[in-house]
C-alpha cells in the first residue's frame, strides 16, 4: 500500500491532471497559432511607359487567407488598390488589403474597407482616392518608390 498525505482521492488527482493537461495544451496551441506569421512575396514594380503610372504587385497570406494585390499611384495623385482574397477555411473570414508606400523620408498608408469571404470562396475588393502627397512627390516615387502591400485578416 501506497502512503498518500495529499488528503485527495485518486480519482479527484486525476481529473485535476487530466485538467491540468488540457490546460496546457490548449495554452501553448494558442501561443503556437498566434506566432504564425503572414507569409508576404516580393513586390515587382512597373512604371509605364510615359512615366505617369507606377504599378506596385505582390501576393500575400495570412491565417488560412491568400490572394494577390495591386496597388497603381498616378501623376496625378489618384491611388488605386485591387485585391483578392481566397478563404481556405470553412468559416467565414473577413479580410482587407493594407498597402504603404515610402519613397525617400516619407511613407503613406492606403487600406481598402473590409470584405467577408464565405469559406472556400474567392472575393475580390478595390478602393480608390486621391492623396495630394502622391502626387507632390511622383517623379521620387517614380524613381525609387517602394510598396509593401499585407492582406489583413479579421
Amino acid at each position: 500500500m501506497r502512503v498518500d498525505n495529499t488528503r485527495t482521492s485518486g480519482p479527484a488527482r486525476t481529473r485535476r491532471g487530466l485538467a491540468l493537461l488540457i490546460a496546457t495544451g490548449a495554452g501553448l496551441g494558442s501561443l503556437l497559432l498566434g506566432t504564425i506569421p503572414a507569409h508576404a512575396n516580393d513586390t515587382t514594380k512597373y512604371v509605364s511607359a510615359d512615366g505617369q503610372t507606377v504599378t506596385f504587385a505582390t501576393s500575400d497570406s495570412s491565417r488560412g487567407v491568400s490572394g494577390s494585390v495591386t496597388f497603381v499611384v498616378t501623376a496625378d495623385g489618384n491611388w488605386s488598390i485591387t485585391g483578392s482574397g481566397h478563404n481556405s477555411h470553412l468559416l467565414v473570414r473577413t479580410f482587407h488589403w493594407t498597402c504603404d508606400l515610402s519613397w525617400d523620408a516619407a511613407t503613406v498608408s492606403h487600406a481598402t474597407g473590409d470584405k467577408s469571404v464565405p469559406g472556400k470562396k474567392t472575393r475580390t475588393i478595390s478602393s480608390a482616392a486621391y492623396d495630394p502627397d502622391v502626387q507632390a512627390d511622383f517623379a521620387d516615387i517614380a524613381d525609387h518608390g517602394t510598396a509593401d502591400c499585407d492582406i489583413v485578416i479579421g
